[in-house]
C-alpha cells in the first residue's frame, strides 16, 4: 500500500511534478480477434452459417405464421353468423 511522505512540502521534486500534468486517462481494456491456430488468420465476428440458417428460419416462420393468423381471421370474419 502506497503512502504520502510526511513533510511532503519539503521533499525535492522533479520537473514532471512540478508541471503538475493531469492524470492519464485510463482506456478501456483492448478486445483482440478470436485467432485460428491452425491457419493463424483471424476469426472473423460474422454469425456462422448455422447461425445464419437460424435467423433466416425465424424469420421464415414469423412471416408464415403471421399469414396464417391473417388468412384465419378473414376466414372467421367472412363465415361470421349475422347476430
Amino acid at each position: 500500500m502506497l503512502t504520502k511522505p510526511f513533510n511532503e512540502h519539503i521533499l525535492w521534486k522533479g520537473a514532471i511534478q512540478k508541471a503538475n500534468y493531469p492524470k492519464p486517462i485510463t482506456k478501456p481494456t483492448m478486445i483482440l480477434p478470436q485467432i485460428n491456430w491452425l491457419t493463424g488468420h483471424p476469426i472473423p465476428h460474422n454469425p456462422s452459417i448455422s447461425q445464419q440458417m437460424l435467423i433466416n428460419y425465424e424469420s421464415y416462420s414469423n412471416t408464415y405464421w403471421k399469414g396464417v393468423r391473417e388468412r384465419a381471421e378473414a376466414y372467421r370474419n367472412k363465415n361470421r353468423s349475422p347476430q
